[in-house]
């Protein structure tokens, strides 16, 4: 508690502010976030993680096979285990971002609420269990939405191309720009349904309101905070890369080219479950960086920091 000083968080701040106070909140909160989100959220996440690097690292023995089967990709694709534990990957990944977007969310509103980093894990699960189906449907809503728009863009370019492949591949970069205009405000959604307690519909509506006019500036703080997650994620990904550079040598020192033993394939798979969790965990500072934007902006347009304020006076 020493030298502590809370942040606020509705205030208006330009760029730059936005990215060092996004930092500083980690800073200031590392071990209790980091805590929050391996108790609460690390359980689904191994095992979507888990899950996920089987399915990856059954791909990439597929490939190395096909040395020696040139069958054993179509078959890797073919296999009904593998359609299953695709499947079964999918539902964890939507249930482990659900609960990371919900413990990071929950954290900051109880930091808000305490303006203090003293926060123990139990106190963001209360929050957590409160707000989760929330946001899990928001996922899969999400989910349809994209499904949705996907179908009936490519119908559109089809059908436009059996006109005039011009206008077809217009529209196919029309409906590419307009896709990416809406994710950009979109992004805001659950900061939305975390701090304003709104429901999935109302809460989109309100991301284009707020961003209308700072959609440049929302995407700036979204694309760099994301390339810090990914680059921060890939350190964890390096020493997969050596393993697999250091076996793949070996097999070719060989009398004949071997596929990876046993040792080689389970110290693959445990690095690629650690990049997973890794990547899921390191989410947590672009969250956090659009919650910013979002009290920025809520700031910027409504003035609410500042009418509490003067009203507190």
């Amino acid at each position: 508690m020493e030298n502590f000083t809370p942040i606020v968080f509705q205030q208006a701040r330009d760029f730059s502010q936005k990215l060092n106070i996004t930092f500083e909140f980690i800073r200031q909160n590392f071990w209790p976030l980091v805590k929050s989100l391996l108790f609460i959220a690390g359980p689904v996440i191994l095992i979507g993680s888990l899950l996920t690097g089987s399915l990856y690292a059954g791909y990439l023995n597929s490939i190395t096979a096909m040395r020696t089967n040139p069958n054993s990709f179509f078959e890797f694709i073919a296999s009904v285990n593998t359609w299953a534990q695709g499947g079964a990957a999918v539902i964890f990944i939507f249930i482990s971002g659900a609960a990371v977007v919900s413990v990071v969310y929950s954290y900051m509103n109880e930091y808000n609420e305490r303006r203090n980093n003293q926060i123990e894990t139990d106190a963001v699960w209360k929050r957590v269990r409160a707000c989760f189906g929330q946001m899990l449907l928001s996922f899969f809503l999400f989910f349809l939405m994209f499904i949705a728009g996907y179908a009936l863009i490519v119908t559109a370019v089809i059908g436009v191309m059996r006109l005039s492949a011009l206008l077809g591949i217009l529209l196919g970069i029309a409906a590419f720009i307009f896709v990416i205009y809406s994710i950009i405000p979109l992004s805001m959604v659950f900061a939305v349904q975390a701090f304003e307690k709104a429901g999935f519909a109302k809460a989109a509506g309100r991301c284009f309101v707020l961003a209308k006019g700072k959609w440049w500036s929302t995407f700036g703080l979204i694309f760099i905070t994301s390339m810090v997650q990914s680059m921060m994620a890939s350190v964890f990904f390096i020493p997969w890369y050596a393993n697999f550079i250091v076996t793949s040598l070996h097999s070719l020192e060989g009398p004949a080219i071997q596929n990876p033993s046993l040792i080689s394939q389970l110290i693959n798979n445990v690095f690629i479950v650690l990049y997973f969790v890794a990547s899921f965990v390191l989410y947590a500072i672009p969250l956090i960086a659009i919650a910013f934007q979002y009290f920025n902006l809520m700031e910027l347009k409504e003035a609410r920091g500042l009418m509490s304020r003067i009203e507190s006076m």
